[in-house]
């Protein structure tokens, strides 16, 4: 079965806290003076917050990010970054905000921003987060120069094995889509200087919508675990507010990809990391590509009450959330099959425990038809059997030996990028392996409507 990518436009992006370009420059020591110049330039941050690393039950994983030092009580203004602040245009067109960067760049220490970029690390070493394989995989996690795939070596230049070993999982022939945009629509086709790519990576991995927004990018994505909500004043400016109470210690969360509109395959493909749980993939075959032509064909997954397809018992209709193949991830073990619109709105909106999560799941699945729960497994179970290496073999030996070999480099003074683009491409492959089994898993095993033909 082969396997199609889906079809995807070019997103508002949102932030990302990563480390600094200059490895000698340290972002948490130079914090205060980041919160100084911001300040100076009529910013507000909470003094009850700092950038530090993410607490971790393992001393090999740490995250940095924006922790909260002390209790903060719902609803109170965290950061307020005033329009003055921002870089951005008036039409919100993206072209003219990475222009309006570039010649900001181009100006070095007499721009008004020239702090703030210093502190950028859109294209640095950040810490690799673990998969959840036990302690000795963890150990074996390592600092390295993690990139957007944006940034990885196209599939005709040497070295660029990274796409190859996606082993044609999205977002494979799709990569590349964001540079390509930037370079087609903002710069004439014409190869990009290192300031032009040093601005577009900076958008690209840190901007909101209304552009680049100093602070309020440091933020880290979580939408399991998103504690705030943003506010946007008449002048143009941007507050970020505390939507639960925050503990001392716990990180202080935004959203990358918020109400299910964006899947996990599109956080990795715009910022390189897989997002933690809840995750949302998303994938496709020839059948359902021929389906998904028809924008009604999804409805008729799901039964309500009242045996109407797609309708509730209070009329409304379950609008799936993709019209593709798509599995709403909880957890290594809980998943839902085909989530609707409502099941998924909560994201980057609000939080679930796990046992909310199991009652909206179960609830869910009754609803969704068993003939679409088989499809789904056959779709995945095929994919799984058309890869050419197994979970197992990707989790045991592969990664393991491209990891070592790495550090072996490493320990000889030279980075191998293409080695930790490859690395990156593995840890994302396995995840996604991973949530299709959970699909074969759940479609076998869970509680479906069932037709009564099925009967």
């Amino acid at each position: 079965m082969k396997l199609l990518l889906l079809p995807t436009i070019l997103a508002a992006v949102f932030g990302s806290a990563s480390a600094a370009k200059d490895s000698q420059y340290d972002p948490i020591k130079n914090f205060p003076a980041l919160v100084k110049w911001f300040t100076s330039h009529g910013g507000q941050i909470d003094p009850r917050i700092t950038l530090g690393y993410e607490p971790s039950t393992n001393p090999k994983v740490r995250i940095r990010g924006m922790i909260a030092t002390a209790h903060i009580e719902p609803e109170t203004v965290l950061i307020h970054t005033p329009a003055s602040l921002m870089i951005s245009d008036f039409d919100r067109n993206h072209c003219e905000v990475i222009q309006r960067v570039v010649e900001e760049l181009e100006l070095g220490e007499e721009s008004k921003w020239d702090v703030y970029f210093k502190f950028d690390g859109s294209s640095s070493s950040v810490p690799v987060s673990g998969l959840d394989n036990g302690e000795e995989e963890q150990q074996g996690h390592e600092q390295r120069h993690t990139r957007t795939p944006t940034q990885w070596k196209t599939e005709d230049q040497p070295g660029s094995r990274a796409i190859q070993e996606l082993q044609g999982l999205p977002p494979t022939g799709d990569t590349h889509r964001h540079i390509n945009w930037y370079t087609s629509a903002c710069n004439d086709s014409e190869e990009l200087t290192p300031i032009q790519l040093k601005a577009f990576v900076m958008f690209l991995t840190r901007a909101a919508d209304r552009g680049m927004v100093p602070m309020y990018d440091l933020m880290n994505h979580h939408n399991g675990l998103i504690n705030t909500r943003l506010q946007v004043d008449e002048e143009g400016g941007m507050s970020v507010i505390a939507a639960t109470a925050i503990e001392a210690n716990e990180p202080i969360y935004n959203t990358y990809s918020r109400g299910g509109g964006e899947s996990t395959v599109d956080v990795f493909n715009t910022y390189g990391f897989v997002e933690d749980y809840p995750q949302l993939w998303r994938w496709s075959d020839v059948d359902m590509i021929v389906k998904a032509d028809d924008p009604n064909h999804a409805f008729g997954r799901y039964v309500g009450p009242d045996e109407n397809s797609g309708i509730d018992a209070e009329g409304r209709a379950f609008e799936p959330n993709s019209h593709h193949y798509e599995l709403l991830v909880i957890s290594p073990t809980l998943a839902a099959l085909h989530p609707t619109k409502a099941l998924v709105h909560i994201l980057g909106n609000g939080r679930r425990t796990i046992e909310e999560w199991k009652v909206e799941i179960n609830n869910h699945h009754a609803t969704l038809r068993k003939s679409h729960a088989n499809a789904m497994h056959d779709s995945a179970l095929a994919v799984l059997s058309e890869l050419p290496t197994t979970i197992k073999e990707d989790e045991n030996t592969i990664l393991p030996n491209e990891r070592r070999l790495f550090e072996k480099v490493k320990k000889k003074g030279r980075v191998d990028q293409s080695k930790a683009d490859t690395i990156q491409a593995i840890e994302y492959r396995l995840a996604f392996k991973k949530a299709l089994k959970l699909a074969v898993d759940v479609a076998r095993t869970g509680q479906f409507y069932l037709d009564s033909e099925e009967l």
